[in-house]
């Protein structure tokens, strides 16, 4: 393996972790600019680096039903609320990692060889619709990424003052605790801060809320365009931003529900049937069309098997026959009977 090769393998190393000066990224850019194994090399470890960012999900997938069965207390019960025994099965981890350098090479003052380097470069991971994934970011905060979700975050985020990451979707946030750099999540129209905490954020272009719902320790939740509204969450808050009114608002919630999603379970509580198909659709990779009048004035309760197919759920949820559905291809449309 030749000097090159051995100076890159370090410098790329530094570079992942965060911890590459501004000489030595120079040094890397100018490698990649003049040598194709090097390049090669880069290719190689950014593979690498975005397979070992996404964990296999099964580690956790026991750990995490046990401690929901614990906080939610599930346990059978009579009546309309539907609690089914839970079989999680294999979630599909597809991610698609962008290491980006930025890499340009300016040419000043006649010096053909002076590189400059754009002083942000972000890494982007996708989560398809009807998928789910964890991602360990650098500073070991866990993520967990559910369907139609896009994260994105500066690759050398541990070394700024503030630890940022930006949210179009939902995720469920185990942030590593570091009390002298907080940890931002920018959601759309909210920014959610904090130090050292466990709380899920839901922010889907097409819903008409962005929830954020603190599970332990506490996270401050403003607005983005002037941190004027602002709350200050406890555990089983959710603080519910209208997108339309633009307005902020805290409710109490069971916090442990709204994070069942990362078991493969959907589980509901007082929510619309309107509500529950479209997250629903999200899971499932399906468009649902509602032509129901009835949707918003009828609620469940309870606890759905993800396993089960999109027909068992729809029977299920139409328990008293009020609803008629035909499918087409990836198509639902749900009438009134």
């Amino acid at each position: 393996m030749s000097n090159s090769i051995h100076e890159f393998d370090r410098l790329m190393l530094d570079y992942l972790k965060g911890d590459i000066t501004p000489e030595d990224r120079q040094r890397m850019t100018e490698l990649l600019h003049k040598d194709a194994s090097c390049r090669e090399k880069y290719r190689e470890m950014s593979r690498a680096y975005a397979i070992a960012s996404v964990p296999w999900f099964e580690r956790r997938k026991k750990q995490n039903l046990d401690f929901l069965r614990e906080k939610l207390d599930l346990r059978s019960s009579p009546g309309r609320t539907l609690v089914r025994r839970v079989r999680v099965g294999s979630f599909a981890a597809m991610v698609a990692l962008l290491i980006g350098l930025g890499i340009r090479f300016i040419y000043l003052n006649n010096h053909p060889a002076e590189v400059i380097v754009p002083p942000v470069s972000y890494c982007r991971i996708e989560i398809p619709q009807g998928a789910q994934s964890k991602l360990i970011l650098p500073d070991s905060t866990s993520v967990y990424l559910n369907g139609g979700t896009i994260i994105k975050y500066d690759a050398s985020f541990q070394n700024k003052a503030e630890r940022e990451v930006y949210l179009n979707g939902e995720a469920y946030f185990e942030v590593a605790k570091n009390a002298e750099k907080p940890f931002i999540v920018h959601a759309a129209d909210l920014n959610v801060k904090v130090l050292g905490t466990k709380f899920n954020v839901s922010s889907y272009p097409d819903e008409p809320n962005i929830k954020v719902s603190l599970v332990e320790g506490r996270v401050k939740v403003s607005t983005a365009s002037d941190g004027v509204d602002k709350f200050y969450l406890l555990p089983n808050e959710q603080a519910v931003y209208d997108k339309a009114k633009k307005t902020l608002s805290v409710r109490t919630v069971d916090a442990g529900s709204q994070v069942a999603w990362t078991t493969g379970r959907l589980v509901f509580v007082n929510e619309t049937l309107f509500h529950i198909l479209k997250t629903i659709g999200k899971k499932y990779d399906v468009q649902i069309l509602i032509q129901s009048r009835k949707m918003n004035t009828e609620y469940f309760s309870g606890s759905i098997d993800a396993d089960l197919t999109l027909d068992e759920i729809l029977s299920y949820l139409d328990v008293d026959n009020k609803f008629v559905w035909r499918r087409k291809g990836k198509t639902v449309v749900i009438a009134d009977r």
